[in-house]
């Protein structure tokens, strides 16, 4: 598998998984566009996605570098937003499988861009 290929991925997989339940508690389910921040997050992460595709399709080296640094935050928030439930989890909060779309996505930026700074020629440009 390519480092294009991967980084497509991850961005998509970050996009997805805004839409995916992020936590529950009893049977009511949140995923990014609910929550008290009304929506921020789930478009934070689309935004990220997005840019990690885009930077896995310019090829470039600074691109890779980009699109590692963008996977570090969605991997990072993902950790956050999982601390975040875990650590309410006495109250019955239960950690839903959007955040583990979104730490995946994020290690998968994260290899595909390592990849690719292996294989990219540096330019300036």
């Amino acid at each position: 598998m390519n480092s294009k290929l991967l980084l497509i991925v991850a961005g998509i997989l970050a996009i997805v998984s805004a839409w995916l339940p992020w936590s529950s508690i009893m049977d009511i389910t949140i995923n990014g566009f609910q929550g008290s921040m009304k929506g921020n997050p789930g478009l934070f992460f689309i935004i990220l996605g997005a840019l990690i595709a885009v930077m896995g399709l310019l090829g470039k080296k600074w691109s890779y570098i980009v699109a590692i640094i963008l996977s570090l935050c969605v991997a990072g928030l993902g950790v956050k937003y999982y601390m975040d439930v875990t650590s309410v989890s006495e109250l019955g909060a239960k950690v839903g499988y959007g955040l583990y779309v979104m730490m995946a996505a994020g290690l998968l930026g994260i290899v595909g861009g390592a990849m690719g700074m292996k294989g990219a020629k540096s330019t300036a440009a």
